[in-house]
C-alpha cells in the first residue's frame, strides 16, 4: 500500500462510508476504488483517468485533491503520465460509468446551459412575441353555468449548486426527460429550464443549494432527498 491509498481508505472509514456507498455516490466502480485505496495501480486504467478518479474521490471525501494528486505522481512516476494506451474493454452502462474529471464536468455543464438556452429561444420563437395575458374566456356548460378556461403556467429556471470542497450525486428529470445524472463537486452547478415539471433526486442535500427563479428552496438536512416542482405551483 502507498500513502495515497492509506489516506483515502482511512478518510472513508472515518466517515463511516462503505465501498458500496462510495461507488453509488461517485459513480466510480467499486473495484477501482478498492484498487486505488490498496495502491494496486496495475489494476487501474490510463493515468489520465486515474487522476480524474483521485480528484473526484478526494472531493467526495472532503479532501484537498492537489496533495493527493502529488502523492499519485510520486508513487507511480512521472513517466506514467504520458502513457496513452487505453484499457481494452467495452463501454460500460450508465450505472457502471465512473465520475468524469472536473474539467470535463465543467464543459458538460456549459453544453447543458447552451442547449437549455437554445431550447428556450426555440420555444419562444414557436410561441411568438410576448403578448399581454389573455382575458380568460368562458364556456357554457350543459346546465347553463359559465366556466373559465385555464391558461398554461409560465416556465421557470432551476439552479442546483454544490458548496466548495463538497460533493453530491444529482439526477434531474426535466419535463419527463433525464437532463443530468452524475456527481457535482467542488463548487459546480447545473441550470435547468423547466416548462412543466422537474424532479430532483439529491444524494447529500446538506451540501446542495437549489434555487427556483433565483429564490432559494428549503431542503432536508439529511439525504437522500427527492424534490418535485411544478410550473403551476406558486413559490
Amino acid at each position: 500500500m502507498g500513502q495515497l491509498g492509506d489516506t483515502l481508505r482511512e478518510r472513508r472509514m472515518s466517515l463511516g462510508i462503505s465501498l458500496e456507498t462510495a461507488e453509488a455516490d461517485t459513480k466510480i466502480r467499486g473495484r477501482l476504488i478498492e484498487a486505488l485505496e490498496m495502491g494496486d495501480y496495475g489494476k487501474l486504467p490510463n493515468p489520465g483517468y486515474v487522476r480524474g478518479y483521485v480528484s473526484s474521490y478526494a472531493r467526495y471525501l472532503e479532501l484537498d485533491p492537489i496533495p493527493l494528486l502529488a502523492m499519485y505522481r510520486a508513487e507511480t512516476g512521472a513517466g506514467r503520465f504520458h502513457e496513452i494506451n487505453l484499457p481494452e474493454q467495452q463501454v460500460a452502462g450508465r450505472h457502471e460509468q465512473h465520475a468524469v474529471p472536473w474539467r470535463v464536468a465543467v464543459i458538460a455543464a456549459v453544453i447543458v446551459v447552451i442547449i437549455a438556452v437554445g431550447g428556450w429561444i426555440a420555444y419562444r420563437a414557436v410561441r411568438g412575441p410576448a403578448t399581454p395575458p389573455p382575458i380568460p374566456s368562458t364556456a357554457t356548460t350543459g346546465s347553463g353555468n359559465p366556466g373559465q378556461t385555464q391558461t398554461a403556467a409560465p416556465p421557470f429556471v432551476l439552479k442546483v449548486s454544490v458548496g466548495k470542497d463538497s460533493a453530491s450525486t444529482l439526477k434531474a428529470t426535466i419535463d419527463g426527460s433525464v437532463a443530468f445524472d452524475g456527481t457535482l463537486a467542488g463548487g459546480q452547478s447545473e441550470t435547468f429550464q423547466v416548462a412543466d415539471t422537474a424532479v430532483l433526486k439529491i444524494g447529500k442535500p446538506a451540501n446542495v443549494t437549489v434555487t427556483r427563479d433565483a429564490k432559494k428552496l428549503e431542503l432536508p438536512k439529511k439525504g437522500p432527498a427527492t424534490l418535485t416542482l411544478n410550473a403551476n405551483e406558486s413559490q
